[in-house]
């Protein structure tokens, strides 16, 4: 009832003064209008007032998300994932000071209207001043958010820089390291096969002089003097079977009817099986110890009896 008191009370001082009926239409239907604009503007205040609640519920979440992943998953992936979030801040930021610079415009156009109406409510135009000041201030807080976001997303695209840049130094020295590291392996197992290759010959005393493997030392003049079967000075890997003493250690010689004896440097006490008391092997010679028969010597010489 309290929204047409006013109107009522002009319907009746018109009355009272004896008004036609045409004035008093036109009195009645002046302050329907006037209850009409003071409800408007009551909206468009109360409008004001939620789109306040809005801005700073809207500047709370830039602010959140800005800070959301500001310390977590760090090195180029989380700079990068910061620098998006602080994007979508300064995003949020702008479209804040955007919708207060169009509501500051329809809070003055409302403004005007309160002023001008004939209902001119004191009140009111106190509401809509303390808006106004409001949204000024939530714009400064808006605008000083901005440059803060936009300061710290420069400071993100030279940390991404330098990221980047440590980034590619480090996949180039891991690719050279690889590298290294290929060529060493390369180069252990190339040492590794050249320390563990060793060479053996078995032929007859003829065959392996003919080769140049053997030779005569000595001189024999008579009864006195002799002659015995020595490796040749200079011997030569092609000359030779080669085999790897890890793995081969067992060696077939050609003639299971014949004896042989070693003329190089191994001693035979390193061999499992076959070997007679003078010396002589038959069969196949099985190696017992690798590495202390090969270490007098990586040329192995059997000689046919």
């Amino acid at each position: 009832m309290r929204k047409y008191a006013w109107t009522l009370i002009v319907v009746g001082a018109l009355a009272s003064t004896g008004c036609n009926q045409a004035e008093l239409k036109k009195a009645l239907a002046d302050a329907k209008s006037a209850e009409a604009q003071k409800d408007s503007l009551l909206t468009e205040v109360l409008e004001t007032t939620q789109f306040v609640t809005d801005v700073n519920s809207e500047l709370a979440k830039a602010k959140s998300l800005a800070a959301a992943n500001a310390s977590s998953d760090p090195g180029l992936p989380g700079a990068r994932k910061d620098r998006e979030d602080r994007k979508a801040a300064l995003a949020r930021v702008q479209s804040v000071i955007a919708k207060l610079n169009e509501s500051e415009s329809k809070l003055a156009e409302t403004e005007a209207r309160a002023k001008s109406s004939r209902q001119r409510n004191a009140r009111l135009l106190a509401q809509i001043e303390t808006y106004k000041k409001t949204i000024d201030d939530l714009r400064a807080t808006a605008e000083a958010q901005k440059a803060d976001f936009e300061t710290q997303l420069a400071a993100a695209n030279t940390q991404i820089a330098t990221l980047a840049g440590r980034v590619d130094t480090l996949t180039t020295e891991k690719g050279q390291l690889e590298s290294d590291k290929a060529a060493l392996s390369d180069t252990v197992v190339n040492l590794t096969a050249y320390k563990n290759t060793v060479y053996y010959a078995v032929g007859t005393k003829d065959e392996l002089m003919k080769k140049g493997i053997i030779t005569k030392e000595g001189s024999k003049f008579l009864v006195f003097g002799g002659t015995r079967l020595e490796p040749a000075r200079n011997l030569t890997p092609e000359s030779f079977t080669a085999i790897d003493k890890t793995t081969n250690t067992s060696i077939p010689l050609p003639r299971t009817d014949k004896k042989y004896k070693i003329v190089s440097r191994q001693s035979p006490t390193y061999l499992a099986q076959g070997v007679a008391k003078d010396g002589k092997i038959s069969g196949t010679l099985e190696i017992a110890q690798p590495e202390a028969f090969w270490s007098a010597s990586k040329y192995l010489i059997l000689v046919q009896d």
